[in-house]
């Protein structure tokens, strides 16, 4: 037979889906049965006996709450005629909550989801039910939470630093609380004020967030002199790559620094770092679409992914030794690859594809750094001539 501490047990388990029934307004949640064995398989008339007062003595009728008994008179061989508990259950919500210790717990949460709801018109309800877990732990912070995207609400894309925007919070409020704040602000936010298309929490949301230094390599000392740049090598964050007037140009996004920092002259030539961040950074070049653009990374899966990820965004990008021809001629230089091939290819080429294929058949990887300068010069010569004919 079950025994009170099994029911409280399955109470806790119960309890997220109170939670859940009382979002939903579901008032047939209650009375709640409580699946359980009744039977008794006590060898001896003590033993069952026991059971059977101490499941009492734990129930509402002992003590004015917890679980109910439906009690049924059964007579048999053994134990003579006696009660039996025929149907456990919860008679209320409060009944539950006050056996498992959670009535303060669930009238916080009660409060806590009122003010959500005045705050913005219900528009929540609908992510409440399937996020009640996440909504329970950050409810201690509700007041702050309603607060920093009322602010977003009023000024979209604030381009402030999250810790410095006007909001009586702590400054690193926001970076705790960012997974439910890019749940609620995707959903309450109009689209004008979201970039879809960025995942990095600051960027999406148009906060300031500190840059990254991305090293820009002049190929050429015309241009550098041109670009007023003070060395070859230079470490600039985004938004002052952003302002360059680079026009005519042959750029290289190069995947690994020490191939940047060794790439071969190129007439009106610029190399730039562009390690894993051809989405989420360099799509703030605009003149990387207005010049002609090459990629040059490892040719492996995550090199490819690169490439292809470049490519979405600048649809003329073409890639530099990362071809079935190039695979061909330097298989001898691979090491072990990686068996991952979830990276997407929708915008390789075709000898692109074969490459990657070739890459992830074997599981091969060819660093930029195990290929030979004398091979590197060549294929920039041969790729910069043929754009240029």
């Amino acid at each position: 037979m079950i025994t009170p501490d099994q029911i409280r047990e399955k109470a806790e388990r119960l309890y997220h889906q109170v939670i859940k029934a009382w979002l939903a307004g579901d008032e047939s949640f209650f009375p709640r049965t409580i699946p359980a064995s009744k039977s008794l398989e006590d060898a001896d008339l003590p033993a069952a006996i026991k059971s059977v007062q101490r499941l009492r003595s734990a129930s509402r009728e002992a003590l004015g709450y917890g679980y109910s008994i439906e009690w049924e008179v059964r007579r048999s061989r053994r134990f003579g005629q006696n009660g039996f508990p025929r149907r456990i259950f919860f008679e209320t919500a409060n009944d539950l909550l006050r056996l498992i210790g959670r009535e303060r717990e669930f009238a916080a949460f009660q409060a806590g989801v009122g003010k959500l709801r005045a705050a913005f018109d219900d528009l929540l309800d609908d992510w409440m039910p399937s996020n009640v877990r996440l909504l329970s732990e950050n409810l201690p912070d509700v007041d702050g939470l309603i607060a920093v995207v009322r602010y977003f609400l009023d000024h979209p894309q604030p381009n402030l630093f999250a810790r410095e925007l006007p909001i009586d919070v702590d400054t690193k409020f926001v970076e705790r609380h960012q997974s439910i704040l890019r749940q609620w602000l995707d959903r309450l936010l109009p689209p004008n004020a979201i970039r879809a298309d960025e995942i990095q929490f600051e960027r999406r949301y148009g906060l300031r967030d500190k840059e990254q230094l991305l090293i820009l390599r002049s190929l050429d000392t015309a241009i550098q002199a041109e670009l007023h740049l003070i060395a070859p090598d230079i470490a600039l964050p985004l938004s002052a790559l952003a302002t360059l007037p680079v026009r005519s140009a042959t750029i290289f996004v190069i995947e690994n620094r020490v191939p940047l920092r060794t790439f071969p002259p190129v007439s009106r030539g610029l190399a730039l770092e562009g390690r894993g961040c051809a989405v989420t950074e360099l799509r703030d070049v605009p003149w990387l679409a207005e010049n002609q653009l090459y990629y040059w990374g490892d040719m492996d899966v995550e090199g490819f992914a690169i490439l292809n990820s470049l490519r979405s965004l600048f649809p003329r990008a073409r890639s530099l030794l990362m071809d079935a021809d190039s695979f061909d001629a330097l298989v001898a230089l691979a090491i072990s690859g990686t068996d991952r091939v979830s990276a997407s290819t929708a915008h390789l080429t075709a000898t692109e594809l074969q490459a990657f294929t070739r890459c992830c058949d074997a599981q091969l990887r060819i660093e930029q750094e195990r290929i030979s300068q004398s091979e590197v010069r060549r294929a920039v010569t041969q790729r910069v001539d043929e754009f240029a004919g």
